[in-house]
């Protein structure tokens, strides 16, 4: 072989070479530069989120007027401060804040029969999708299973109701 040729053979064997190596650079590049999309971060990965429904009772609990001459509003057996505190212990327990959150000032209202249990209650304001927090109050009052002592009007039991405003809080946090 004559130098000439030899030259030419091993410029054309790192020229081979070389082109070779730029080319896997570059696909190696191009795989590192990959612009990531936000809708391939929210498909890897889970919000943690955590919701934390608090309620506070510091309002009194109100009576609704009776129309007689000597009216005696129902009692809950241990007082005003035994009720709410048993309710805000039942509502906490039965809240469930991973379906929802509740803002705000609701005001539970209950009717007593003339022996004293709980007729029925109604939760104001109605507002849209608050059937799962009606749901959680009423299991929440049903476990409560409130006994007063009957309002009377001239020493007759009478039916009578009860407001208590609530105020719901809902406060979230990322883990």
């Amino acid at each position: 072989m004559k130098l000439h040729e030899t030259v030419k053979f091993f410029y054309f064997y790192a020229m081979k070479n070389l082109i070779l190596i730029l080319l896997f650079m570059g696909s190696f590049l191009a795989k590192s530069q990959y612009l990531i999309e936000d809708n391939d971060i929210t498909e890897n990965s889970r919000e943690m989120v955590k919701q934390s429904i608090a309620l506070d009772l510091n309002n009194p609990l109100e009576f609704y007027r009776l129309k007689c001459e000597n009216p005696l509003y129902a009692q809950f057996s241990g007082g005003e401060n035994s009720f709410k505190q048993a309710l805000s212990k039942n509502i906490q327990n039965d809240l469930n804040s991973g379906l929802y959150s509740v803002n705000g000032t609701f005001e539970l209202h209950l009717n007593i029969n003339k022996s004293g249990n709980l007729q029925s209650f109604k939760l104001l304001p109605e507002v849209l999708n608050s059937n799962l927090l009606y749901r959680d109050v009423e299991i929440a009052l049903r476990r409560m299973n409130p006994k007063f002592k009957p309002a009377t009007c001239n020493g007759v039991p009478v039916e009578s109701k009860l407001r208590q405003k609530i105020n719901f809080r809902t406060d979230s946090f990322d883990l």
